[in-house]
């Protein structure tokens, strides 16, 4: 009879823990759903408009105060170095560079985690057939808006060409 109170007991526990756990569920699914648009129209906005050189809309996703960086080498080197980035130097590599229009570019968003305020995610982008990276990007939410506050950013091997 102890045995069959205990199982019973414990299988009643199970559901309510169950139960609470769903309740908590899908509310936490409601709230990521609802922010899940915003943090993906915050790091869109910011890799398509650095893509397309359209400064102005780029820094409407970018917390003022933006700490990006990344991991570099210099052509022929073997070593490695941390290589910081402020938002004017940004501004100065798209005035540099050639545009790449949005439908060209191939940029994949994998929201990796968010809690209450703060979001972390994974940016696979680059240029077509040239060379890819991929930066963690840190957001904020600050009064309703998702943010892009940091940026690491670290580039995948470049594909030498077969010598002839």
């Amino acid at each position: 009879m102890r045995q069959l109170l205990f199982i019973l007991c414990f299988i009643a526990i199970g559901q309510m823990t169950a139960q609470a756990q769903s309740k908590k569920t899908s509310s936490d699914n409601e709230i990521t759903h609802i922010d899940k648009a915003g943090i993906e129209a915050a790091v869109l906005g910011y890799i398509e408009n650095f893509f397309e050189n359209n400064t102005e809309e780029m820094i409407k996703h970018l917390h003022p105060q933006l700490a990006k960086g990344g991991v570099s080498k210099k052509r022929g080197e073997e070593v490695y170095f941390y290589e910081a980035m402020s938002i004017d130097q940004l501004k100065e590599l798209m005035a540099s560079k050639p545009a790449l229009p949005k439908e060209q570019q191939d940029n994949e968003v994998i929201i990796l985690d968010v809690f209450r305020n703060t979001a972390s995610v994974r940016l696979e982008t680059g240029y077509p057939n040239r060379m890819r990276w991929i930066e963690y990007i840190i957001l904020s939410k600050m009064d309703g808006q998702w943010l892009v506050n940091n940026v690491m950013w670290d580039y995948y091997p470049m594909k030498r060409k077969p010598k002839k």
